[in-house]
């Protein structure tokens, strides 16, 4: 039962004890029923009366404390309690509401002026904003994304009328393509009886920067291309020129102009195939192999001498045996051509190490004379070098899940360290 209905039941009472006792007391007092009988109703009315006075004061305090709490609750703080007596049993909850009224005043009065700054912002901002609620019906939008989408965008349109897909929890966008950097971020909003979830896409236009870097990579490769055919044609317009200037033409003499232009054709023509290996690197085809196959290969293409090389570890490997052996050709190479002494010696190690294959390549050289830049592309400190060795055998080793690390030796030197991850779902084969 309410305390309302307690309270009528506790009056009604009341009325019905008092009436019934005024009765009996005016039959012992030898009352006529017709004297007694009236005598009831002329006081029923007074008592109904005073009943009704009693409910109709709790009755109005209660409800003008319902009714400001619903006015707070829908926002309005304009209206205040009148002045109470101080006897009056509800004054304290009134102060108590009165000071949580202002409590909430004040925070609604910060996160408006922090709505209405960050809204000032956003309109403001060049990078295209707009917030869905939890049905995914739109709350706000700054001007960039209206420009960009090109269409009224009203608030309480659902995100799909207005083009807006959401896929994986991201939501995309027929107007946002490669060239624009795209963020979704959803969240819970505070201060709601049950947490709803929002959703803020943002997109900022990359274009600028994707121009930057193409034309970035567009100047180095004409530089590096403008340099090695500058070193290539030079020498052979010279030499051609020479030729002809000649009003007969020596068989043995024309012979040795066509072997160097030749040969200088040919380390352009290795040179651009070098490149284009670096910028079109395949998927690795990965499986066991015999490592000591691949490292006798490369050793005989080096063809030198004058060369020791010792090979330390397993012979299986585990990786793309294309890929990996040219990392080892171009890394001994790199390691004799670097070398000063009339002999020079390179270690070659493989092991296996917490479920990493791992391959170590030193030398007896200078080492690196720059370790900040040395796998930069088109980078090299050599007289006839291109600069694409070590950046191919990096990316050879970042292709295989790893990476690929230089350093300098103590004794003098240079050392590569290659690793990446096994799978250990292949067994390990021989051939």
């Amino acid at each position: 039962m309410s305390h309302e209905n307690w309270l009528i039941t506790g009056l009604t009472i009341t009325v019905i004890c008092f009436l019934s006792l005024t009765g009996a007391l005016a039959l012992q007092l030898d009352w006529s029923y017709l004297g007694v009988a009236t005598l009831l109703f002329v006081l029923s009315y007074p008592l109904t009366w005073l009943a009704w006075r009693c409910y109709s004061f709790w009755c109005q305090a209660i409800m003008q404390l319902s009714t400001y709490t619903q006015i707070l609750r829908e926002g309005e703080h304009n209206l205040h309690f009148k002045k109470q007596h101080p006897d009056n049993l509800l004054l304290e909850l009134q102060k108590e509401i009165a000071e949580l009224s202002q409590v909430n005043l004040n925070k609604h009065l910060h996160h408006q002026s922090v709505d209405n700054l960050l809204n000032q912002v956003l309109d403001s901002w060049p990078v295209p904003v707009c917030l869905f609620d939890h049905e995914f019906k739109l709350t706000y939008r700054n001007a960039a994304m209206n420009e960009q989408i090109q269409q009224p965008m009203l608030l309480g349109s659902f995100a799909t009328n207005l083009g807006f897909t959401l896929k994986n929890k991201n939501f995309i966008h027929s107007k946002f393509d490669h060239k624009w950097q795209c963020q979704t971020i959803s969240y819970l909003q505070q201060g709601s009886l049950q947490d709803k979830k929002q959703w803020l896409f943002s997109a900022i236009d990359i274009s600028q920067l994707l121009n930057q870097a193409q034309s970035t990579t567009q100047q180095s490769l004409i530089r590096v291309l403008g340099h090695e055919l500058r070193n290539s044609l030079t020498p052979m317009y010279s030499m051609t020129d020479t030729l002809l200037g000649n009003e007969h033409l020596d068989e043995q003499q024309t012979r040795l102009v066509l072997t160097r232009i030749k040969k200088r054709s040919n380390r352009l023509l290795s040179f651009i195939s070098e490149y284009s290996r670096l910028a079109q690197l395949p998927s690795p085809k990965l499986k066991w192999f015999n490592f000591s196959d691949i490292l006798n290969e490369a050793e005989s293409m080096l063809n030198a001498p004058n060369c020791r090389i010792s090979f330390h570890g397993s012979d299986q490997c585990f990786g793309d045996i294309e890929q990996i052996a040219q990392v080892m050709i171009n890394l001994l190479k790199n390691a004799f051509e670097a070398c000063e002494t009339s002999k020079s010696e390179i270690e070659v190690k493989i092991y296996h190490q917490q479920q990493l294959q791992v391959i170590e390549v030193e030398d007896n050289g200078p080492g690196f004379a720059n370790l900040d830049n040395v796998l930069t592309p088109f980078y090299t400190t050599k007289q006839h070098g291109s600069g694409i060795g070590l950046s191919l055998c990096a990316e050879i080793a970042r292709n295989h899940g790893g990476q690929l690390q230089v350093a300098n030796n103590a004794r003098g030197g240079a050392k590569i360290t290659m690793h990446w991850p096994m799978y250990n779902n292949l067994p390990i084969t021989n051939k």
